[in-house]
């Protein structure tokens, strides 16, 4: 759709003009609108947020769903774009999951990246953290096939915290926190008789990453207190994205509910 007819749509159906007068708003700010839309999605490109729509790759004043198959894509493109079609259908089902389904999901979500032995915290008294393991990054670096070498030794941290949150926003506080449990889990300090971390043994110069996941929204003061601190932030969009782009919940290339329903009732091997 060429940015122009989008912009007379948005014109009258905001009741701010109709017909002629409507159209010749559209045509006086289209420019205006582009320019616009183009920061809004080269924002959303560096921060890694799910794209509604792209710019089309033969005519740069068209707008079309990010996901729309243009007779150019290859097979490859294709089924990657078929996959992420599904985005917002995944969002909305994790959405309707509950709190426990989300902690559930997130470790589940962490076998997605490479760890093995994902592990979920209790509850109660979790210190902080929802969902925490280690990848064997060296074996994704060198696949073992003969005994390994030093790459053995490459072990990369995931820690984070799930919530599921339906109109409220994800603010600052939420992301100190997450901060100051990681730090507290790294030098093995916690309240209470019982370590709710016992599997979480980073050693002083192993790197961890810091992931902060929500059903809801992130605040813009959270957004770049993340930015400037490395946390990784996940927003539902994105984790629906996420679970999309790895075939989770899909069948033939669509979104499948009972097939979502039967990855979270999985059992983890913990």
């Amino acid at each position: 759709m060429s940015a122009e007819t989008l912009l007379r749509a948005i014109v009258i159906g905001e009741g701010w003009a109709e017909g002629e007068e409507a159209a010749e708003n559209a045509e006086k700010w289209a420019s205006k609108f582009l320019e616009r839309a183009r920061t809004f999605l080269n924002r959303a490109v560096e921060d890694g947020t799910y794209q509604h729509y792209c710019f089309n790759s033969g005519n740069p004043d068209y707008l079309q769903g990010s996901c729309y198959c243009e007779p150019g894509d290859d097979a490859e493109v294709l089924k990657a774009k078929r996959r992420r079609a599904n985005t917002l259908k995944l969002y909305q089902a994790i959405s309707a999951r509950t709190a426990d389904d989300l902690e559930l999901l997130c470790v589940k979500l962490l076998r997605l990246l490479g760890v093995s032995r994902p592990n979920g915290t209790p509850r109660a008294g979790d210190g902080g953290v929802d969902f925490y393991g280690y990848s064997n990054f060296g074996f994704i670096l060198k696949p073992e096939i003969l005994p390994a070498g030093a790459e053995k030794h490459m072990r990369v941290w995931f820690v984070g915290q799930a919530k599921h949150y339906d109109a409220s926003q994800v603010g600052t506080k939420d992301i100190r926190e997450i901060v100051g449990s990681v730090s507290l889990a790294r030098a093995k300090l916690f309240a209470g008789e019982k370590d709710p971390m016992r599997q979480f043994s980073a050693r002083l110069c192993e790197p961890v990453f810091s992931m902060f996941i929500t059903t809801g929204r992130f605040s813009r003061d959270s957004k770049d207190l993340m930015k400037k601190s490395g946390i990784i932030p996940m927003d539902g969009p994105q984790l629906g994205q996420f679970l999309a782009d790895n075939g989770i919940g899909l069948t033939d290339d669509l979104f499948d509910q009972n097939e979502f329903d039967d990855w979270i009732s999985q059992e983890e091997d913990v």
